[in-house]
């Protein structure tokens, strides 16, 4: 009995406050008027119906937003780039859920926003801006609200770059770069019950070496 309440609060726990966090972003943003896209519906991101729909509206830039790993017959389809909003430091962290594993592990320096270029890797693509929020600190809620609102920032910022054009990839060496996936709900619960401070050190995880590159103007 004493198990099954804690995984129910603990999944509880999660899903309240990502509940919680996106009414709070609904609320300091403009809803999306839809009408004012042309909108297509597909079975998966990858499928015939995607790519006919981009062959019709030929984008300049297409971005990625939560719709999954995209492949090459879909991210090939822009004429200047397709781009990724990540809410993590790239490629240093890659995966989902960047700002609760971040603090999981007791490392803020990380928790912030990446805009790069989409390839055949996962958050690898060359990094046109990169943000760390300042002062990540507080509640997840909290954290993961700032980072959001910085990362419509970032985003604006880095069309207004591809906008400029004449942008050139240089390597910048290469990184630690940590994988992460869903998050546990037994280790959100835990950590918020410490009032999230981390419960683990980064020395503890694997990670591979990943070249970082940049774009930059010529």
């Amino acid at each position: 009995m004493y198990i099954k309440a804690r995984f129910n609060d603990g999944r509880f726990d999660f899903h309240k406050d990502s509940l919680l966090l996106e009414n709070r972003l609904m609320g300091a943003v403009q809803p999306v008027k839809w009408s004012d896209f042309q909108c297509t519906a597909a079975n998966a991101v990858n499928d015939t119906l995607s790519e006919d729909f981009l062959n019709k509206v030929q984008p300049d830039v297409i971005i990625q937003a939560g719709a999954g790993i995209l492949k090459q017959n879909i991210f090939s389809k822009a004429k200047v780039a397709t781009i990724n909003l990540h809410h993590g430091i790239a490629p240093d962290i890659r995966g989902i859920h960047s700002t609760f594993w971040c603090m999981l592990y007791g490392i803020p320096e990380k928790i912030g926003v990446t805009c790069h270029f989409i390839d055949e890797h996962l958050d690898t693509g060359a990094v046109i801006m990169r943000n760390v929020l300042d002062r990540a600190t507080g509640s997840f809620i909290d954290v993961q609200y700032a980072n959001y609102l910085m990362g419509r920032d970032v985003l604006v910022n880095s069309m207004d770059i591809l906008e400029k054009g004449n942008l050139k990839v240089v390597g910048k060496g290469q990184v630690k770069s940590y994988y992460f996936g869903v998050p546990d709900p037994f280790l959100y619960y835990a950590m918020k019950k410490r009032n999230f401070h981390p419960l683990m050190k980064i020395a503890q995880k694997t990670f591979k070496m990943k070249d970082l590159n940049v774009v930059e103007p010529l």
